[in-house]
């Protein structure tokens, strides 16, 4: 399974179907609140966007279903 940084989070759900922007601030707030778990990415790795945080795949799916977001569409071979 694949992990994803909190800046590609944003940008696939900014440019899913779903019409809405997403920004990293806001799914940060999503790590703040407890709702979705993160791993911290080593300082001396780069291209992470704001937040040096990594989320696994299959948590992240359940996150986004259980928000309300077409997973199917944004993960299909993962379906």
């Amino acid at each position: 399974m694949a992990n994803y940084t909190l800046a590609t989070i944003a940008r696939k759900l900014s440019a899913s179907n779903r019409g809405q922007f997403v920004s990293e601030d806001s799914v940060y707030q999503w790590v703040k609140s407890g709702q979705l778990r993160v791993q911290r990415i080593p300082y001396n790795e780069r291209g992470y966007g704001k937040y040096p945080y990594e989320v696994e795949e299959d948590h992240l799916i359940d996150v986004l279903h259980n928000k309300g977001f077409d997973v199917a569409s944004l993960f299909p071979k993962s379906q």
